[in-house]
């Protein structure tokens, strides 16, 4: 990502990188996944369940959330289904299980590590407690790629690669970098050090580091 992006007014920066061609209708249970695996980065937005398991107030295990989704409160801030729910269904994989709820055996179809509160300065959202900021959840990622993944493939790194060059990506993050840091100014003086624009730019920038940095941009 070029770092000559102009300033972003939306709140929420939305990337889903594509590394097929998607057909007019979604894939059905009798059809192959459009897709190998989905995997999933972002905040409120996107969690479908790390933060129940990390030591936060942010969490919605209980109703109504999940008042409308077949497993009832699952973690998600939502009554039903999130957006990465949606893409799944699409693609006819199952649902991006949250990160931290798989152990030794990871699903070849996709993890999700989005976390409720979150944003991409490792600031963000602390005052709720712990959350995954957008780096952390890039590097539970690149341990995935290098620790978990390799078993799946006999350790063949071509195969590996060609998995994930042909897997989905959503990440849906910035929102809570204004609402619970910029625009919060009884927690946080950022409002004070940077005006709008080069706020705005700080978050490009830092995103653009991150993407380039970690194994997500070096796969896809």
């Amino acid at each position: 990502m070029s770092r000559k992006l102009s300033i972003m007014a939306p709140f929420t920066f939305l990337f889903i990188f594509f590394q097929c061609l998607f057909p007019a209708t979604s894939s059905t249970s009798s059809q192959l996944p459009l897709a190998p695996a989905l995997y999933v980065f972002g905040d409120t937005l996107l969690d479908s369940g790390n933060n129940n398991i990390l030591p936060t107030i942010a969490k919605v295990n209980y109703l109504p959330y999940g008042a409308n989704f077949p497993r009832e409160h699952t973690g998600r801030f939502t009554n039903g289904k999130t957006l990465a729910d949606f893409v799944a269904e699409f693609l006819g994989l199952p649902y991006s299980p949250p990160c931290l709820s798989v152990n030794n055996s990871v699903p070849l179809t996709g993890l999700n590590y989005a976390s409720g509160g979150c944003g991409i300065l490792p600031e963000t959202g602390h005052q709720l407690g712990k959350c995954l900021s957008l780096e952390e959840q890039f590097g539970l990622f690149e341990k995935t790629v290098k620790s978990k993944l390799p078993s799946h493939f006999n350790s063949n790194p071509e195969k590996l690669s060609d998995y994930l060059s042909k897997s989905i990506v959503v990440i849906s993050i910035g929102s809570n970098d204004y609402l619970s840091n910029y625009f919060d100014t009884k927690l946080s003086d950022t409002s004070k050090r940077f005006g709008p624009e080069p706020f705005a730019q700080l978050l490009v920038d830092s995103l653009s580091r991150q993407l380039e940095v970690h194994s997500l941009c070096k796969t896809l």
